[in-house]
């Protein structure tokens, strides 16, 4: 057993100042800035009995060695520190700090779990889900208590995305009938050709009968007179060329704007 395992195995047995004392003693044996400086500065703040000084000595890992296996480590025991004491900004600014820097570390499971924790407690349910499907897909099949703890608050996030992706159908269903509405309207166009104008309707409908026939997109306007119209064209002149073709000697078509607009 290395000097680190037995210092933590007497630390959880209580005799937490021989622990402490074995950190010590590593630490004024190893080189400043190497490797196993790093390694017995991240333990002694792992089993610090006060916070400050634990931060302390933990930040300076993460500062100070970047490239230490213990560097992305310190930053989630960081985090952890932080969530603790409710500085829940801090806690997320290491977080983010080791998804960023770190992020084939193995702790970067555990740090997406805490930021779905910390997204929670902020009512950013959909974006916590999202850090909590990464933990999940992220941990290792060994560490249960890590696992169990990602289901645990990961229990609402089914019907939070099953609703967050109804939403989205909804928006996008209204948007394609938008754009279908707005593509119809266009396409039929301002301008329209005035046939004839009648006083009776049933004449007007007979010759809207008889120009539907001929395939003409033929109506009666609404109002009295009884306009018989053709056409819903975008330029007046489409319009005008149709109005030509429809005029005869004893009428002239004209071209006017659709009705409704």
């Amino acid at each position: 057993m290395d000097v680190f395992a037995r210092a933590r195995r007497l630390v959880n047995e209580g005799d937490a100042r021989a622990g402490r004392a074995l950190v010590d003693s590593a630490l004024a044996a190893a080189t400043a800035g190497s490797p196993a400086y790093a390694e017995a500065l991240y333990w002694r703040g792992i089993l610090s009995e006060e916070g400050e000084a634990a931060r302390t000595d933990l930040l300076r890992v993460a500062l100070e060695f970047p490239l230490s296996p213990r560097a992305s480590d310190a930053l989630l025991r960081l985090a952890q520190l932080e969530f603790t004491r409710g500085d829940r900004v801090a806690a997320q600014r290491y977080l983010d700090r080791l998804d960023r820097e770190h992020p084939g570390a193995p702790s970067r499971a555990a740090g997406r779990y805490w930021t779905g924790r910390l997204l929670l407690e902020d009512s950013k349910a959909a974006d916590a889900c999202v850090a909590l499907r990464d933990a999940r897909r992220l941990a290792s099949a060994s560490d249960v208590e890590l696992i169990n703890q990602i289901a645990y608050y990961a229990r609402p996030c089914d019907v939070i995305e099953m609703e967050a992706r109804a939403r989205a159908d909804s928006i996008s269903a209204d948007s394609a009938r938008k754009a279908a509405g707005q593509r119809a309207a266009a396409s039929r166009g301002k301008w329209s050709v005035q046939v004839v104008a009648y006083s009776n309707r049933t004449d007007a409908l007979a010759l809207v009968k008889r120009l539907t026939a001929r395939g003409m997109d033929a109506r009666v306007t609404p109002t009295k007179p009884w306009r018989v119209r053709v056409g819903h064209y975008v330029t007046r002149a489409e319009a005008a060329e149709a109005a030509r073709k429809l005029s005869t000697k004893r009428s002239k078509a004209l071209v006017v704007e659709a009705e409704g607009r």
